[in-house]
């Protein structure tokens, strides 16, 4: 009899398992707390102080500033392109004064992007020599191009 029980309460809880339900890459569960824009943003945030490297889209390797983007959003399950210009392309317009938490916010002709963090502050990851750190939306009015909102 004790064999049974134990057979019977072992079955249930593989039934409980298999019917779990799991969500497909880059959807929120119900229990995610944080909106898809927040873990972006807080992705870009934990790359403070990774050094620069041209090509770059990991921890590993270091960040260019498209790679950044790239990896941030690649960690939602949301796969975009690696260059600014194809970033430049994704999404729907935003003008400077709109920007919010997970735009990118393009400057330098295109050629260089940010990830707006707050409506004060983007994560970049500048140059050669440099690592990823945070900069002031406002230090980037005079050279703004464009700015791009992929999720809504």
């Amino acid at each position: 009899m004790r064999r049974l029980l134990i057979m019977l309460a072992l079955a249930g809880s593989f039934a409980h398992a298999a019917s779990a339900r799991v969500s497909p890459i880059g959807m929120m569960r119900k229990s995610d707390p944080k909106p898809l824009a927040g873990r972006v943003v807080e992705f870009a945030e934990h790359q403070v102080g990774v050094p620069y490297r041209f090509g770059g889209i990991s921890r590993r390797t270091g960040f260019d500033c498209s790679g950044l983007v790239y990896a941030a959003y690649r960690s939602i399950g949301r796969l975009i392109p690696h260059s600014t210009w194809g970033q430049m392309t994704m999404g729907t317009r935003v003008p400077f004064g709109a920007v919010r938490p997970g735009d990118l916010l393009f400057t330098e002709g295109g050629g260089h992007v940010v990830l707006v963090v707050s409506h004060r502050v983007a994560v970049e990851a500048p140059h050669t020599g440099a690592r990823v750190s945070f900069v002031r939306l406002s230090s980037l009015h005079g050279r703004f191009v464009t700015a791009r909102r992929l999720l809504h």
